[in-house]
C-alpha cells in the first residue's frame, strides 16, 4: 500500500500528493518503530519486577539513600542538598516514593533508564538520518551491560538524557539561536545534575558534532561563522561549569590512576559481559561482526558529524584514567555510551530485505536468550536476598550495624551482597556506616555524633580483625566501635567467622552473617 501511494505521488507534478505520501510514510515508520519500542520495553523490564531486589552491586545502598531522602533525614543522617553532579535518582525517586512504595519507585527509575536510553538512541538516529529506522532498536541489546550491573544508575540515566539532548540539538539546528541556546542549556543542566560523567559525554559529542562544520569554516577563514558557532554551542556549558568549579574544593580529593592500557580493549566487551562468558562473547562477536561487515562492504553509512563525534568520544576513552579524583571506573563507563552513539549514527543499507529480516530475527533471538539467562540468575538472587532481608528484619529498630568484608568482595559477582546490610536503614531505621554519604557526591551527610562512629567501623579492617586471622588487630579497634550493636560479615563466597567471645551469632546465611556485639568489659579490651 505504501509503495502504491508513493508511486501515485510521483505522478503528481504539483507535489501535493507527494507531500502527503511522504507524511504518510513518515507516520507509518514512526508507528512501527515506537510500537516495537513499546513491546521491547515490556520485555526488558520483566527481570526488574521478578525479584525483590535487582542484583545490581550498588543498588541496595542507593535504595537506602532514597529512604533517607524520602523521610527527610533521621537520627543518624541529615539531608544536605547542593548543586551536586550526581542527583538523577535522588531527584526523581523520593517524590515518587511519596506516591507509591519505595521499592516500586526505585524499580520504576530503572525502567526510566532503559526507556530514556533506547528512546534517545532512536530519536538521535532519526535526527541524524532524517527517517525512522528499526536499526537503533539494537540498543535494547546493550541495556543489561556491566555498568548497569554495577549499579551506576545516575550515570546511565544521564547518558539517556545526553542522547535525547544531542537529538534535540540537531533538530533545532535551523531554529533561531535563542531557542537553541535555551533548550540546550536545559539539557546540559539535566546532564550535569544526572552525573558529571554523562555531562562530559554530552559535551564531547556536542564538540564532535560542531567540530566538523567548524573545520570547514576554518579552511575558508570564516571567523565570524566560527565565533557564532562557538558562542551558541558554548553557552549551554557556562552554568554547569560554574557550579562544578564552585564545588572544586569539595570534589578535588583523591588521586588519578591509570590501569594497564591493554585493559581498554577488554573493557569494550563490558557492553555484553554479564553472567555467561561464552554466550556473552558470542553475542559481542556477532554484534561487532555485523558492524564490521557493514563497514567493510561500505553499507554502514555513518553520518559524518556523528562519526566525528564518535571519534572524539573514542579518543577520550583511550585517554581517560581508571580513577579520577573521587570517581571510580571513569573509563569503564564510556563503552556503553560509545556503542549507543555508534548505533545512532548509522543508516545501514542491507543487501536485501531478506538479509535485513534475518539480522532482525537473530537480534531478537539474542535478546530473548540474554534476558532468559538474566532472569535465571535474578530468580536465584531473589532467594538469597529474601533470606538476607529476613535476617535484617530481625534487628531491633534503631540498631547500629557495622559491616565487614574483605577487599576482594568489591568485585563483580552474579549475586552481590556487599551493600545488602545498608537496607537495615530502610527496614529497621538502623545506622549503617557504609551508606554512601559523601558531601561531594550525595545529598546525605552523617550527623556530627556519628562521623567518628563510622570512621571506627571501616569494613576491611574489621574483616581483617575478626576473620582474617589477625586477632591482635581486635585490640587496635577504636573505642567507638564497641558502641555498635551488631556486625554483618559478607563476602563473595561462604563466610566463616572464627569463634570469638565478643561476638554472638544472630543470623547466619552462607555469605551474609550477622553477629551481635557483646558489650562487656572484657570485650571492650578485646580479650578472647
Amino acid at each position: 500500500m505504501g509503495r502504491a501511494v508513493l508511486k501515485q505521488a510521483n505522478l503528481d507534478p504539483n507535489g501535493g500528493t507527494a507531500g502527503a505520501a511522504i507524511w504518510l510514510s513518515e507516520s507509518a515508520g514512526a508507528q512501527r518503530v515506537w510500537g516495537a519500542f513499546a513491546l521491547l520495553m515490556i520485555l526488558v523490564t520483566v527481570p526488574l519486577f521478578s525479584t525483590v531486589l535487582p542484583p545490581l552491586f550498588d543498588y541496595p545502598n542507593h535504595l537506602a539513600r532514597m529512604h533517607v531522602l524520602t523521610e527527610g533525614g533521621n537520627a543518624f543522617y541529615a539531608v544536605q542538598w547542593g548543586p551536586l553532579p550526581n542527583l538523577a535518582q535522588d531527584l526523581i525517586v523520593p517524590p515518587l516514593a511519596r506516591l507509591m512504595p519505595l521499592e516500586f519507585a526505585s524499580k520504576l527509575f530503572l525502567v526510566m533508564i532503559f526507556g530514556v536510553i533506547a528512546a534517545g538512541t532512536i530519536w538521535l538516529n532519526r535526527a541524524a538520518i532524517g527517517v525512522w529506522r528499526m536499526w537503533p532498536l539494537l540498543a535494547f541489546l546493550l541495556l543489561y551491560n556491566r555498568v548497569f550491573l554495577w549499579g551506576f544508575v545516575n550515570y546511565l540515566f544521564g547518558i539517556g538524557v545526553a542522547l535525547c539532548g544531542i537529538a534535540l540539538w540537531l533538530a533545532l539546528e535551523k531554529e533561531g539561536w535563542r531557542m537553541r541556546a535555551f533548550a540546550s542549556s536545559l539539557v546540559a543542566l539535566a546532564c550535569y545534575f544526572s552525573h558529571i560523567a554523562s555531562f562530559g559525554f554530552y559535551a564531547l559529542v556536542i564538540a564532535g558534532v560542531e567540530g566538523l562544520p567548524a573545520v570547514t569554516e576554518l579552511r575558508h577563514s570564516d571567523w565570524r561563522a566560527i565565533g557564532r558557532r562557538t558562542a551558541i554551542a558554548g553557552t549551554q556549558f557556562l552554568l554547569p561549569a560554574g557550579m562544578f568549579f564552585a564545588l572544586g574544593q569539595e570534589t578535588s580529593g583523591g588521586t588519578i590512576n591509570y590501569a594497564r592500557f591493554s585493559r581498554k580493549a577488554d573493557l569494550l566487551f563490558s557492553v555484553f559481559d554479564n553472567y555467561d562468558r561464552v554466550f556473552d562473547i558470542a553475542c559481542f562477536v556477532l554484534f561487532v561482526g555485523l558492524i564490521a561487515w557493514l563497514a567493510v562492504a561500505r553499507r554502514l553509512r555513518m553520518t559524518p558529524r556523528l562519526a566525528w563525534a564518535a571519534g572524539v568520544v573514542f579518543a577520550a576513552y583511550l585517554l581517560l584514567p581508571s580513577q579520577i579524583y573521587g570517581g571510580s571506573a571513569a573509563d569503564h563507563r564510556l563503552p556503553p555510551a560509545l556503542f549507543l552513539l555508534l548505533l545512532a549514527s548509522c543508516a545501514p543499507r542491507f543487501p536485501s530485505y531478506r538479509s535485513a529480516m534475518a539480522i532482525g530475527i537473530l537480534a531478537a533471538t539474542m535478546l530473548v536468550v540474554r534476558l532468559a539467562v538474566i532472569e535465571r540468575i535474578w530468580l536465584r538472587a531473589d532467594r538469597v536476598y529474601s533470606a538476607d532481608l529476613d535476617s535484617l528484619d530481625m534487628l531491633p529498630r534503631g540498631a547500629k550495624l557495622a559491616v565487614a568484608y574483605p577487599p576482594s568482595a568489591v568485585n563483580f559477582v552474579p549475586i552481590p551482597e556487599v551493600h545488602v546490610a545498608a537496607l537495615a536503614i530502610t527496614r529497621r531505621e538502623a545506622f549503617v556506616p557504609t551508606l554512601f554519604a559523601l558531601p561531594s557526591q550525595q545529598p546525605i551527610v552523617l550527623r556530627a555524633p556519628y562521623t567518628a562512629l563510622a570512621e571506627a567501623a571501616q569494613p576491611e579492617p574489621l574483616w581483617s580483625a575478626f576473620v582474617g586471622g589477625k586477632p591482635s588487630e581486635i585490640a587496635s579497634l577504636a573505642a567507638a566501635f564497641w558502641q555498635y550493636d551488631f556486625i554483618a560479615f559478607t563476602d563473595n563466597r561462604p563466610v566463616h567467622v572464627p569463634p570469638n567471645r565478643c561476638l554472638a551469632p544472630f543470623s547466619l546465611q552462607p555469605s551474609f552473617q550477622i553477629f551481635a556485639v557483646v558489650h562487656s568489659p572484657g570485650c571492650t579490651h578485646a580479650e578472647r
